[in-house]
């Protein structure tokens, strides 16, 4: 009986084990797959000092947490997609006409605002007279910019859904990548003035038509909480609801990521990307950010920097390559010129100053800076002695290497930061500075250099002056055809490296990361960066993990 008994038990755990093994051969010979379904909450983790400033109107935005909502809730007649192109967004279709000074834009019928208004020709037209107003570049740089490269655009209605511009100066190359700025409600604000739009409730309380929404009582001290717009003319988000949730450091932030407390973190510090890198936790998306860093050399500063050796051996004198391995953990890129290596335009035999101390030194000889019996450059009793103003104490870091740098060659230098953002600002428009560590944006997929080289503009902060170099640059936005564009940028290039009126440093890379959880993201499809806020382009794809699905 006994051993019928047990006979029996061993027959059932063979079988029991027969089936666990088929199970699990089942398991990992038959395809799983994580299927997109709607629903849940995708939850970021974002570094904010205090209570942080938010201001949720697209053209007024004071920092990149204001960017980073309103990117969610306006869209743009079109959108820099994640790849850098050009796509549709309000507007469905365009074209050039008058072999490109004007150009017409078709506005889909089924975009609406979020309180159910159609968007319309006369939105858009609201808009561009907003920027256009000469007291709107007044309330920021960014401002500045947008405002001064629209002075020359007149814009029509043309009934209900098209509008058509108008380049007042000629045909302008880079004009479509200007056009992704977000469109206002005209039905809300369009009886306010530019001063009353900036204190307007509106900034707080946002009606867009982009896909997401701002929930109601969504602003508080811990974050920001948006709803999926349920009236939105795209492909509908999978994610629900997304919620921004505020922490005091990175590493608080990168804490809760892996503790699960966050899907994702906006910024991903230097000296974390190695802990993430060979996580299957979690998924690290890296690209460089279209900010080129310059030492800017105020050429009115006669001086100092009249000499272009001068400027030459300053570049020769400054360790680009182990300020980057230093400062950035080797993070960053370095640049040789204004317009950034990934861009077609980009010459790549540029004439180069790597480092070379030794060169430094005899090119100041040649040019008559001979070392004094302190051992400080100086010619016809002048020395060689200039300030690096800075905005903050990262930057400060970066000057103060370039100060030891440029000592170890005579050139005696300052570190000079600036108390403010306000004091900083007034300082660059009165050009209040010997030299400048500044970081600068173009046109995120185009190498139009014109606003921030060209002779008079306001962010041409060397102060340079070469009537050649403001030709060719003027030629090549104006030509249609890219093989000539290439030809006036390999010569501007030229001209700049041999001026070298501000020496090219280097572009940083950005990161963030986005638990396993979180699907629909392809990593390699982010090529270039302009603002933190690009991490969202694709977030209409994105999906939370809610059930899988077995088979092909």
């Amino acid at each position: 009986m006994v051993s019928r008994l047990r006979l029996q038990v061993f027959v059932a755990g063979v079988g029991f084990l027969a089936i666990a093994l088929s199970l699990a051969y089942f398991l990992l010979a038959v395809s799983r797959q994580n299927e997109p379904a709607r629903g849940g909450t995708y939850v970021e983790g974002l570094v904010v000092d205090g209570s942080p400033e938010l201001v949720l109107n697209p053209l007024m935005q004071v920092n990149d947490l204001s960017r980073d909502v309103s990117s969610l809730i306006f869209s743009g007649l079109t959108r820099n997609a994640v790849d850098g192109t050009v796509k549709e967004d309000l507007s469905d279709s365009w074209g050039p006409i008058d072999d490109g000074k004007t150009w017409e834009f078709h506005i889909r019928q089924n975009a609406r605002w979020q309180d159910g208004t159609p968007v319309t020709a006369r939105d858009v037209a609201f808009t561009v007279g907003l920027i256009k107003n000469p007291d709107f570049g007044t309330y920021s740089p960014a401002a500045r910019a947008l405002s001064d490269i629209w002075q020359d655009i007149e814009v029509d209605r043309l009934g209900d859904y098209n509008v058509r511009f108008r380049l007042t100066k000629g045909v302008w190359t880079p004009f479509l990548n200007y056009t992704s700025f977000g469109i206002l409600p005209e039905h809300i604000l369009g009886k306010q003035s530019l001063s009353e739009i900036r204190r307007a409730e509106f900034n707080n309380a946002p009606i867009g038509s982009g896909p997401f929404s701002l929930q109601t009582g969504g602003i508080a001290r811990d974050g920001v909480t948006l709803t999926v717009n349920p009236l939105y003319y795209g492909d509908r988000p999978f994610i629900d609801k997304i919620w921004l949730r505020y922490y005091p450091s990175a590493s608080a932030a990168m804490a809760a990521l892996q503790t699960r407390q966050v899907e994702g973190v906006s910024f991903v510090p230097v000296e974390d990307r190695t802990t993430l890198a060979n996580n299957k936790d979690y998924t690290e998306i890296s690209a460089p950010v279209a900010a080129n860093t310059f030492l800017f050399l105020n050429l009115d500063r006669t001086d100092r920097f009249a000499e272009k050796e001068v400027r030459q051996a300053i570049a020769y004198a400054i360790d680009r390559k182990a300020l980057i391995k230093d400062e950035f953990a080797g993070q960053a890129t370095l640049s040789n010129s204004p317009i950034l290596s990934y861009l077609w335009a980009f010459k790549q035999d540029i004439k180069t100053y790597d480092y070379n101390p030794s060169k430094a030194r005899e090119v100041l000889e040649k040019a008559g800076w001979k070392n004094n019996s302190e051992g400080v450059r100086s010619k016809e009793g002048q020395p060689l002695t200039f300030s690096i103003l800075v905005g903050n104490a990262d930057s400060a870091s970066i000057a103060e290497r370039i100060r030891a740098d440029l000592g170890a060659v005579g050139i005696v230098v300052q570190v000079r930061i600036s108390p403010s953002p306000q004091s900083l600002q007034s300082d660059l428009e009165n050009r209040r500075f010997d030299a400048l560590l500044l970081a600068t944006k173009g046109v995120i997929n185009d190498p139009d250099v014109y606003q921030i080289w060209s002779t008079g503009k306001p962010f041409n902060y060397s102060n340079w002056k070469n009537d050649k170099a403001d030709l060719l640059i003027e030629k090549a936005r104006r030509s249609l055809n890219q093989g000539e564009r290439k030809l006036f940028y390999d010569q501007w290039q030229d001209i700049f490296a041999d001026e070298l009126p501000a020496i090219p440093l280097y572009y940083e890379s950005y990161s963030y990361a986005v638990s396993s959880k979180v699907q629909g993201i392809e990593p390699g499809k982010l090529k270039i960066v302009n603002e933190f806020s690009d991490r969202f382009k694709d977030i209409t794809s994105r999906y939370v993990i809610t059930n899988t699905k077995f088979g092909g």
